[in-house]
């Protein structure tokens, strides 16, 4: 039974603590939220796995309909979607879970992936009820195949100045849509797209649903780097003909739909790294455990051995964090319900309060994957680069997810922006707890936390002295260039990193100190050494941001004073590696 938790709002993890008792964790799944897993991976295991060469294709493209449309028979497709509407109606966490395994489909999980998301949730949560009922159940149950259209040929991270436009017809009853969209998704089977376009002289854009029966027009399927079973073209709309009554949510903001079907999309995407990460991880536990060298496994060797623990540990971080989130979003969903607030718009409020930690999801998880897929990749050594090697066809499927959803470089933007955003507007208390964090560091008061304490007590304590430290920072960078700190781009992504570490940090001690579940011992090895690689990471952009926001003498307080908060015990983290390996290295996998 999952205990209620008290919640903080998006972004305030920055300035206050947490329990581990207010966290969710992998460790607590249900029966029914294990059984849903289970029940998907034998769906893939059936009707995706046996074709993984033809996925790693154009065939896959063919293939894909069929799968989509058996997926939404058994109510795949509708997991998180309320009973009302036709779904399954479970919370955030379950969906969360399920996506997880979706995501280990090859390709397909592209194709599933805007089918679920931006194909259901953008009419889900802004259609009126004509459209619902014309389009909702077909996208549920995967007969009506959904694509999203956004991005331009000029117009990628900066959306609002797409060219795609609409006009409203001499009768007034249809909107006349001209322009084009490239790199759409389930672009060459899809039969409702969502097009985003400029209606007549408006300043921003606004959302219509398009029938390809209308006069939609293909490109050729894209030669990509990788997924190459997803179908991706070019869209061109030439005078087609779309009735006022699709015009999906209001005129003039369809940039806010566009925006909220993006905070979980980037979520999602860290979920999917989270997947494929495993699976990736797998394959090179698994080949370090058969290849022999020197009459040894390679696994029996120091340099592998370092790369399976770092795989590990971060994969443990990722699945911390985003089951940390998912947890937390639901509590506020049912804060939200609790207040009387309607069940759809419920979501999009807590999609939108969230929206900085669903970009450090997909930074922190898309850069993890690559990482991990890159090492497993390297302990297949010349095995690993052929192109008939399983971790091939994941090294080229994965490369495109630090670019969906907003690239990295965006998305490092976005999460000290949101922050600073909810300062500004006084949800979030910032400038007040950088001002504290200033007068104690100025005031000496930067005693390190005593390393002989037990794990639990030091990290209390030491998460808050990172947090602090991060905070003094970001208050002299904020003092420095005010409002012009929007500008100073390489500013902002440092400071991001320092937010994106400290928040898995947090993650990953609080599962570990919630302490369910097996594997303890090999959790606080895992939790000391994320400990350790965080910091140090914390440290290089606080050093960073300092040279940048201050002068030679305040930059040398600052540093000081940062280091002795953020001193850490001295332990043996060769050592420690070497016992996470061990462990990985037995289970042949990431189970832990």
């Amino acid at each position: 039974m999952e205990s209620k938790v008290t919640m903080i709002k998006g972004g305030e993890f920055l300035i206050k603590g947490a329990e581990p008792e207010t966290v969710f964790t992998p460790e607590e799944y249900s029966e029914e939220r294990q059984m849903l897993r289970e029940a998907i991976r034998d769906f893939i295991n059936k009707e995706i796995e046996p074709l993984k060469e033809a996925f790693d294709s154009k065939e896959g493209t063919k293939l894909a309909p069929e799968k989509l449309e058996k997926l939404g028979e058994l109510g795949f497709l509708a997991i998180s979607v309320p009973e009302e509407s036709g779904g399954m109606g479970c919370d955030i966490k379950t969906d969360l879970a399920a996506s997880e395994v979706m995501s280990d489909s090859y390709s397909f999980s592209q194709t599933l992936g805007v089918q679920r998301g931006l194909g259901v949730n953008t009419i889900l949560f802004y259609g009126t009820d004509q459209q619902k009922a014309k389009y909702l159940d077909g996208i549920l149950t995967g007969k009506l195949k959904c694509s999203y259209c956004l991005t331009e040929p000029n117009a990628g991270s900066d959306a609002n100045s797409g060219k795609t436009h609409a006009t409203l017809s001499d009768d007034q009853k249809h909107y006349i849509l001209n322009g084009q969209k490239m790199w759409i998704t389930n672009a060459g089977f899809a039969d409702v797209f969502s097009v985003f376009c400029k209606i007549e002289d408006d300043e921003n854009l606004s959302c219509l649903l398009v029938e390809k029966d209308w006069g939609v027009q293909l490109g050729v399927e894209e030669n990509k780097l990788g997924i190459h079973g997803s179908s991706t073209r070019q869209v061109f709309f030439e005078n087609v003909k779309v009735p006022v009554e699709n015009l999906l949510g209001e005129r003039n903001k369809g940039f806010k739909i566009a925006m909220n079907a993006l905070n979980m999309g980037r979520l999602m995407i860290g979920v999917a790294g989270s997947a494929i990460s495993k699976r990736a991880f797998h394959l090179g536990v698994q080949y370090a455990n058969q290849r022999v060298q020197f009459k040894q496994t390679i696994a029996s060797f120091g340099a592998i051995q370092e790369k399976i623990a770092k795989m590990g540990i971060n994969i443990y971080a990722l699945e911390s964090g985003w089951n940390r989130l998912g947890g937390d979003m639901d509590v506020l969903y049912s804060q939200f319900i609790d207040t009387g607030t309607p069940p759809l718009k419920a979501k999009q409020q807590v999609a939108q309060e969230f929206a900085a930690e669903c970009a450090i999801i997909k930074v922190f998880g898309s850069e993890i994957e690559q990482f991990v897929v890159d090492e497993a990749l390297q302990i297949h050594g010349g095995m690993g680069f052929s192109g008939e090697s399983e971790i091939s066809m994941h090294y080229r499927n994965i490369r495109g997810n630090r670019i969906y959803e907003g690239t990295n470089e965006i998305n490092r933007l976005v999460i000290p922006g949101t922050i600073l955003k909810y300062a500004l507007k006084g949800k979030l208390p910032l400038m007040q707890a950088a001002m504290q964090a200033f007068q104690e560091v100025q005031s000496g008061n930067n005693t390190p936390i005593d390393p002989d304490l037990p794990l639990k007590e030091f990290a209390v304590g030491f998460l808050e002295h990172c947090k602090k430290s991060i905070l003094l920072i970001s208050g002299l960078a904020m003092q420095k260039f005010q409002q012009e700190i929007q500008e100073e781009q390489e500013v902002l992504s440092r400071l991001a990193d320092m937010i994106i570490q400290i928040y898995m940090m947090e993650s990953v001690l609080l599962r570990t100190l919630k302490g369910n579940g097996q594997h303890q011992e090999i959790k606080e090895a895992i939790s000391v050494v994320f400990m350790n690689e965080a910091t140090d990471k914390i440290k290089i952009a606080l050093k960073e941001v300092a040279y940048k926001a201050a002068d030679k003498e305040m930059v040398q307080k600052t540093i000081a004073a940062t280091d002795q908060l953020m001193q850490l015990p001295v332990v043996d983290i060769i050592v420690l590696r070497r016992k996470i390996a061990s462990h990985f290295i037995q289970e042949n996998q990431y189970k832990i």
